[in-house]
């Protein structure tokens, strides 16, 4: 069952600014129990995260909610303000 940590893995549009948008495609983003975000990774796919970067955070993939984008899905986590 999962302890609360959680990775996102898919494509994320960020807004870095009013006016422009950042595409990160094969990205993972890793979130802790606390919501906060720990490391982003791109050109990374889940086995790589579990084999090697999962150990780096002191994860185990049993205390871990994965979450996948399906095709044509894609992350948009928050957006700037004025």
């Amino acid at each position: 069952m999962a302890g609360g940590n959680q990775v996102f893995i898919g494509t994320f549009i960020h807004s870095k600014k009013l006016d422009e948008l950042e595409y990160l495609h094969d990205t993972i983003v890793f979130v802790d129990k606390e919501g906060k975000i720990l490391r982003i990774e791109q050109g990374c796919d889940l086995e790589k995260a579990q084999k090697q970067l999962f150990p780096e955070l002191g994860w185990s993939v049993e205390d871990v909610a994965t979450h996948v984008c399906k095709d044509g899905q894609f992350y948009f986590p928050g957006f700037i303000g004025e």
